[in-house]
């Protein structure tokens, strides 16, 4: 059981974020759909190499988006290969994954914080703040759960 609660946490966050985004054209919803499906590779585990598969399509969609979103996807890689390794047998058992964890929250808030202020620090464009609404809920809840699986 408690397995499954970070898996549900991840795929309700990335349905969110798709939700918040598909009214639109494909370029503002297909990096969601992406990390979504990226995401449903994540929980049924299949090995390393479909994982560090995903893990590179979720950075190739990094090059498409920008700002929070393009957060929330690069770590998402970074979490993805790190569950590739764990696929691969090579699990730290002195942190019990707690480690893996933490480093992947700690990357996950500073490349959001990135993302606000370079938002702040672009000439000419109004500083609004972060995304919000059910995209912004849904990429905290994306990027927890994810990080959550690797513990």
């Amino acid at each position: 059981m408690p397995d499954v609660l970070p898996a549900a946490v991840a795929l309700t966050g990335s349905g969110l974020c798709l939700a918040g985004h598909v009214p639109g054209p494909v370029r503002r919803w297909g990096p969601h759909a992406t990390a979504l499906a990226v995401t449903l590779l994540m929980v049924g585990g299949p090995g390393p190499y479909p994982l560090l598969m995903g893990a590179a399509v979720t950075a190739g969609m990094c090059l498409f988006t920008r700002g929070p979103v393009a957060a929330d996807l690069a770590v998402m890689a970074v979490v993805t290969a790190a569950m590739a390794r764990l696929a691969q047998g090579r699990h730290d058992h002195h942190t019990g994954g707690h480690g893996l964890f933490a480093l992947a929250v700690v990357l996950w808030l500073l490349a959001r914080a990135g993302a606000v202020m370079q938002r702040a620090l672009r000439p000419g464009a109004p500083c609004v703040g972060t995304r919000g609404g059910i995209g912004g809920i849904g990429g905290a809840m994306m990027a927890l759960g994810m990080a959550a699986m690797l513990a």
